[in-house]
Order: structure tokens, then C-alpha cells, then sequence
């Protein structure tokens, strides 16, 4: 069964996608080496007999990481413009605020936390949204290359 993928971004984040991130950026790190690993005495077989390289492997070394980074940026670019959306709407409604007394002081002060929330949510779905092409390739690598082994 096939996964759908989400393509609203969502205005708030929870604990769990902050988690989520990270356990993602964690299992990237080390599907990361597990994959040097695998590849590294590739290359050396390579350079040593150049008529038995696996030339299949180390092409996708190479085509592999363009494609699932530009898949990257576009998963996060929704996230993008909704960071300089929210941006422009919060610096359009801060000049239009009074400048003096306490309580539009107040108002100010909790209208930047309540921004800057907003604004750390909207940049942990671009940073998932970022990461899941690049985890998606190096965690199956990881996979196919440890099947080799």
C-alpha cells in the first residue's frame, strides 16, 4: 500500500514532528555511513581493476544526490512561501501598531512570541518536508547496499 504525502503545510507543529525530525535526521546520519562504508571499498576495487568496477553503483553515487535534493527543495518550497507570507503579514500589521503606552507595548511583545511560534513551526515542516527525499534514498541504500554485504 502506498503512502499519500501531505501537501498542505500545516500552520502549527507538535512535540512528536519535532521528534520526528530529529529521529529522521538520526537514522540519516547513520544510513549515511553505513552507505560509505558499503561504497568505499567499491570505489578502491575500481580504481584498482578498472575493468571490474560495479559502474552501476558508482554511477548512482553520483546521479543519485542532485535528484533527491531538488526533490528536496521542491517538497520545502510551499514551506518557503509560507514563511515569507507570514513574514509579510506580520511586518505590514507592525507598522500600523500605535508606538507609545504599556499595553500596546504588551500587545507587541506577544504578538513577536506568537510570530516567531509560528514561524519555528513553519520552518520544522520545510526542514521535514526538505529531509524526507534525501532520508528516503539514503536509508533505501542503506538497505540495498547491507543486502550485498
Amino acid at each position: 500500500m502506498t503512502r499519500t504525502r501531505r501537501t498542505t503545510i500545516r500552520r502549527t507543529a507538535t512535540p512528536s514532528d519535532a521528534f520526528a525530525l530529529a529521529s529522521a535526521s538520526a537514522e540519516l546520519a547513520v544510513a549515511s555511513l553505513r552507505v560509505i562504508n558499503a561504497r568505499t571499498p567499491m570505489i578502491v576495487r575500481a580504481v584498482g581493476d578498472p575493468m571490474r568496477g560495479d559502474y552501476a553503483e558508482l554511477t548512482r553515487m553520483v546521479s543519485e544526490k542532485p535528484l533527491a535534493f531538488a526533490r528536496g527543495a521542491v517538497a520545502a518550497a510551499p514551506s518557503w512561501l509560507a514563511l515569507a507570507a507570514e513574514s509579510n503579514r506580520y511586518l505590514a500589521g507592525a507598522w500600523k501598531a500605535p508606538r507609545h503606552g504599556l499595553a500596546p507595548a504588551l500587545d507587541a511583545s506577544l504578538g513577536a512570541m506568537a510570530f516567531w511560534g509560528r514561524m519555528m513551526s513553519l520552518n520544522l515542516a520545510g526542514w521535514s518536508a526538505m529531509l524526507a527525499p534525501v532520508h528516503a534514498v539514503a536509508t533505501a541504500n542503506a538497505r540495498r547496499l547491507g543486502a550485498k554485504a
